[in-house]
């Protein structure tokens, strides 16, 4: 059997301490390449465990060439492995890897809205609102994340006046030539934070009225 891209990788590096990357992992000359990087990284869960050995060893593995998007599928590893996010891990996993998985980002979204109320569905009114409307809160850090996922997924391009810049996954702004922040957002609700986030809100609540 052809072992895991990146545990290839991995072995490579060892030997060689070079990658020769294949074209559909290697950083997105615009944008981001998350989707084909996060199979491999659930495939290496699937066969050997959440503890990904490889990483200790690799570089940096950026998901664009572009300078303003410093993130790397190691920051997305060590998100879905974060103490500080206090959603539990399994959550974590489940939910991006319903994302990776579907063939559209709304096909993931049902699954995952269900996993999410299951979380919050036995906190009391004033935590779920501080869950679904603080941005730094543990659920909404989850939902930034998902954008990432459904923006690959969907394939989201923004104006060339725009660019999206992230330093800290799973945080990221949209800004101008300027480097000032812009209201541009996508048109696909899914691949924005605060619909998501307002989804899950309307569907707790219409499950409890």
């Amino acid at each position: 059997m052809e072992k895991i891209a990146l545990e290839r990788l991995w072995h490579e590096y060892k030997e060689r301490r070079q990658l020769s990357l294949p074209d559909h992992l290697c950083p997105a000359p615009k944008g981001f390449r998350l989707l084909p990087w996060a199979q491999e990284l659930f495939s290496y869960y699937h066969e050997h465990g959440i503890i990904v050995r490889p990483f200790d060893d690799l570089p940096p593995l950026r998901l664009s060439q572009e300078a303003g998007i410093a993130t790397t599928i190691q920051d997305v590893h060590r998100f879905i492995l974060s103490d500080i996010n206090l959603v539990p891990l399994a959550i974590r996993r489940a939910v991006l890897q319903h994302a990776c998985d579907q063939a559209s980002a709304q096909e993931a979204w049902q699954p995952i809205a269900s996993l999410l109320m299951e979380y919050l569905k036995d906190m009391d009114q004033e935590a779920i609102h501080e869950e679904l409307s603080w941005k730094f809160s543990p659920v909404a850090e989850i939902l930034w994340a998902l954008t990432w996922f459904f923006m690959d997924r969907e394939k989201i391009a923004a104006p060339l006046s725009v660019l999206f810049c992230s330093s800290r996954f799973p945080y990221y702004l949209w800004l101008d030539a300027e480097g000032k922040q812009t209201f541009w957002e996508p048109d696909h609700p899914l691949c924005r934070w605060e619909w998501l986030a307002l989804d899950l809100y309307r569907r707790l609540y219409s499950t409890t009225a």
